[in-house]
């Protein structure tokens, strides 16, 4: 059986899902920046790679999707 891409599942590393929990909790880059220890240019790289990953354009729709794949409350 093969996997439409919209099924497929979506590999996250740990640093990948930390970023992804603080934007759907709302925090901005720079506050995830400070949180995690890292430059606000590296977060928006992840922000792009998550943008990527889940086939979305914008932060409404990352969020959603990441609800709907249970890897966020």
């Amino acid at each position: 059986m093969e996997h439409d891409e919209a099924t497929a599942p979506i590999s996250l590393t740990k640093q990948e899902v930390a970023i992804l929990r603080l934007i759907a909790a709302g925090q901005s880059t720079n506050k995830i920046a400070e949180s995690l220890g890292l430059k606000p240019p590296t977060i928006m790289w992840y922000r792009k790679r998550l943008h990527s990953k889940f086939r979305v354009h914008n932060m409404a729709e990352l969020v959603h999707r990441a609800g709907e794949l249970h890897l966020i409350d």
